[in-house]
C-alpha cells in the first residue's frame, strides 16, 4: 500500500472517531439541558399548585431571620412615697402619726395624712352629730348664723393664719357678738390647711386633744360649719337669745 493510500486510510479514522464522540457529547449535552428544564417545570408546576409556599431560598432567609425571643425580666415597680407635709415643722420633730401636741395657750398640732378632698359644711355637721352619738350626747341643730360666721372664721385664717381664737373672742365681747348670733354662750374649734373629709376633722383632728374634743361634746345645742378651702371653723351655741 502507497503512502498516500495509508494517509487518506488514517484520516478518515480519525473523522470517524470525531463524528462518534461528537455524537455523545450531543446526547450528553440534551440529557442535561433536559434534567434542567425538568427541575424548573416541576418547581413552576408546585408553585402553581401552592402559591402560598415559599421559595427554597425565602425559606432559608425566613429561618435566618427568626430568632428566639429573648427574655426580659420586667423591672419592678416603682413606690411612690408622698412627702411628708410635717417634714419641716420642728413642733412635730419625732411626734408620733395621730398624736396631738400642745404648741401654745390655745393650739394644738397633729400629723395625720392628708385626704384628696376637704369635707363640706353638711358633711362635717353630721359626722359631728354621729360623734356626740357614739359618746352619748345629744345632737346639735343647725343655725345659720353661726354657720355664716363659722365661714368667716375660716375664710380669715386661711388667708391670715390662726390667730389663737383671738378674733372670736373680740367679736362676741367687743362687738356684741353674743347679740348678732343670738346665743348666749359661744365656742369655737378651728382648723388650719388640714385638708380631711368631715369624718377625719371630727374624729381624728378635734378628737385627738382634750380641748378641742371637750369643745365639740360640750353641753351645746346649735351649731354652724365653715368650710373654706382647706380650713374649717365650727361655732357652737347654746342658751338662744
Amino acid at each position: 500500500m502507497s503512502r498516500f493510500k495509508y494517509l487518506i486510510i488514517l484520516l478518515a479514522f480519525a473523522l470517524t472517531l470525531a463524528s462518534v464522540a461528537f455524537f455523545f457529547n450531543s446526547l450528553n449535552e440534551k440529557n442535561l439541558i433536559s434534567q434542567g428544564l425538568k427541575r424548573v417545570w416541576l418547581n413552576l408546576s408546585s408553585q402553581k399548585q401552592n402559591p402560598q409556599a415559599p421559595s427554597i431560598k425565602s425559606q432559608l432567609v425566613a429561618e435566618q431571620s427568626i430568632k428566639p425571643e429573648e427574655s426580659v425580666s420586667p423591672s419592678p415597680a416603682k413606690v411612690i412615697i408622698p412627702p411628708d407635709p410635717y417634714t419641716y415643722d420642728p413642733d412635730l420633730k419625732g411626734v408620733p402619726w395621730g398624736q396631738a401636741v400642745q404648741v401654745s395657750e390655745t393650739g394644738w398640732k397633729i400629723k395625720v395624712g392628708f385626704d384628696e378632698v376637704m369635707g363640706t359644711p353638711q358633711e362635717t355637721y353630721q359626722a359631728l352629730n354621729h360623734y356626740r352619738y357614739t359618746k352619748g350626747k345629744s345632737n346639735l341643730t343647725w343655725d345659720d348664723r353661726l354657720a355664716k360666721y363659722a365661714l368667716e372664721r375660716a375664710s380669715y385664717i386661711c388667708q391670715n393664719g390662726s390667730d389663737g381664737h383671738a378674733g372670736f373672742s373680740r367679736y362676741v365681747s367687743e362687738e356684741e357678738g353674743y347679740k348678732t348670733l343670738g346665743f348666749y354662750h359661744l365656742g369655737e374649734n378651728m382648723s388650719t390647711h388640714m385638708r380631711l373629709t368631715g369624718v377625719h376633722l371630727i374624729e381624728w383632728m378635734y378628737a385627738s386633744d382634750p380641748d378641742h374634743d371637750g369643745n365639740q361634746l360640750g353641753d351645746w345645742s346649735h351649731v354652724g360649719v365653715g368650710i373654706y378651702e382647706d380650713c374649717s371653723a365650727l361655732i357652737f351655741g347654746n342658751l338662744m337669745i
